[in-house]
């Protein structure tokens, strides 16, 4: 999980309280999640089906391996043109497998904007006083703009006891996959 605080830095001693305190009393949350470029790859398999119970499908792989698959029974493959289920399926029968894979980053973002009041303030380093009355340091980086009474102002520009709004920025990723798999094949022949 990476969390950014845009334009604020927390200081080392208040790293890990961060997460579960938030600036605010009156806070505006926006949620949205951010897809990154997918990548697709595909993927030929095949071989020969040497066991089958039930669900379970042992395979003799083209390179000799022995592998193992557990098809979901909704799963339909095509044997000489006609459609069967795994449990249909008889030992000898050859199988080609295309598996197209599609991997796609996803971002999650909370922005949480909230408000607290300056309790001291020095250079680049600014103590809040959040809702609850907890005191937290925070170091402002450069370009960072707080929202004082409607309006933009930089650190430099804080008095104790001035309202600020700060926006805090929580980014988990996470990745969806989406696997769409083809199956055909042929009979033993008898």
């Amino acid at each position: 999980m990476k969390m950014t605080y845009r334009g604020l830095q927390v200081l080392p001693t208040c790293v890990l309280l961060v997460a579960s305190v938030s600036l605010t009393v009156a806070q505006q949350t926006t949620k949205e999640s951010i897809k990154g470029s997918a990548t697709v790859t595909k993927e030929k398999l095949q071989g020969t089906v040497v066991y089958v119970q039930d669900n379970h499908l042992v395979v003799r792989m083209a390179d000799g391996e022995i592998r193992q698959f557990d098809p979901p029974a909704s799963r339909k493959f095509v044997i000489d043109g006609k459609e069967l289920t795994v449990r249909d399926l008889k030992p000898g029968t050859k199988l080609t497998a295309t598996v197209v894979t599609t991997t796609t980053p996803i971002t999650d973002r909370t922005k949480t904007v909230g408000t607290a009041k300056v309790f001291w303030v020095t250079g680049k380093t600014v103590i809040l006083t959040l809702p609850g009355g907890e005191n937290r340091t925070y170091k402002v980086r450069d370009d960072y703009k707080f929202i004082v009474e409607g309006q933009p102002a930089d650190v430099s520009s804080l008095k104790p006891g001035m309202t600020v709004s700060a926006e805090k920025i929580v980014e988990e990723p996470r990745t969806e996959i989406a696997s769409d798999t083809t199956v055909t094949g042929q009979a033993p022949k008898k």
